[in-house]
């Protein structure tokens, strides 16, 4: 295979942007997009010169992969139907609204051989990639992910619109069991959950806590890391890392070991670009991916955890 033969299903805001990413990928030939929207049809087919069609069924025997960047409610429906034509996936995440929808996500593809990988971006996020290669056992990772209210993905909570991010970088770093799990969350703007807070216990003793919210002033992408020998502080916007390393003590008799800083080298690179282009190697060269369904169905676990544990406060005024 030379160029993946490939299609975007959903013209929207991020589908918009996988378009852009795969139309400037050399090892991809961008076949169409496809949308209900007849709008959303013309606009991409202006701007990207591709077949705009309604369903995938019109792109049949033009394709091997395609991108599901829909609402996560139809991501069961449009993926199992791609699944079902023998296309790879990339489906955006979360994987689906439950666990259950994507273990049988995950389970059918693997049945049909399929690549199947899921869209943690922050995964790709060259800030993080050169966190994760110095995060040695860590012991209690801190979260903050705030952003202001878009109106973009509000089918899904905050749980799993934005701290669905950090569960990712938590379910990679901690493979230890899930044993306790303590939340709490309000809407503010929307029906569901837009502030979020959680704390997570795992049975090897390492800990997170974790903030995400849709409804603030400023963004804010930060992640700490206390592992067992660093402290490791992420700043996921500014793309920048930084740390500190314990080392023995300088002196013998000395109770206290030495705390030195680190010099920590973020490459350049754009992370929506360098993940599709991960997928596209994976399905050239049959490669599990970085971020594969097994991957994206243990961040989905730890988020039905916490939305299961979810306290949402009484309204002001209200005594119980």
């Amino acid at each position: 295979m030379s160029r993946v033969r490939v299609a975007v299903i959903g013209a929207g805001h991020l589908g918009t942007y996988h378009l852009q990413k795969l139309a400037a990928d050399q090892s991809a030939e961008l076949v169409g997009v496809v949308d209900s929207s007849e709008q959303k049809r013309q606009q991409a087919a202006a701007k990207f010169g591709v077949p705009a069609v309604a369903t995938l069924a019109e792109l049949d025997g033009r394709l091997d992969a395609v991108v599901i960047a829909t609402p996560t409610l139809h991501h069961l429906s449009v993926a199992l139907e791609a699944i079902e034509r023998g296309y790879h996936l990339l489906i955006e995440k979360p994987l689906a609204a439950t666990v259950a929808e994507g273990r049988r996500l995950v389970d059918s593809a693997a049945a049909r051989g399929l690549v199947l990988q899921v869209g943690h971006t922050e995964r790709f996020n060259p800030a993080i990639a050169a966190a994760l290669q110095i995060a040695d056992r860590p012991r209690y990772i801190q979260a903050e992910r705030l952003g202001p209210f878009s109106g973009r993905s509000t089918d899904v909570d905050v749980i799993l619109d934005l701290m669905i991010h950090d569960l990712d970088i938590v379910a990679t770093l901690i493979p230890s069991p899930l044993v306790e799990t303590r939340a709490i969350g309000v809407p503010i703007l929307t029906t569901a959950t837009d502030m979020a807070a959680a704390r997570l216990q795992f049975a090897d003793g390492a800990g997170a806590q974790l903030s995400a919210g849709r409804a603030s002033l400023e963004p804010s992408r930060k992640i700490r890391l206390f592992t067992v020998e660093r402290y490791v502080s992420i700043d996921c916007a500014k793309r920048e890392v930084k740390s500190v390393r314990r080392l023995p003590p300088a002196d013998p008799t000395s109770p206290w070991p030495q705390i030195t800083g680190e010099l920590v080298e973020v490459p350049p690179g754009d992370a929506l670009a360098l993940q599709d282009h991960d997928f596209l190697t994976c399905v050239r060269e049959r490669k599990k991916p970085r971020v594969d369904g097994e991957a994206g169905l243990r961040a989905l676990a730890l988020a039905e955890a916490v939305k299961l544990a979810l306290v949402v406060p009484l309204p002001a005024g209200v005594i119980p």
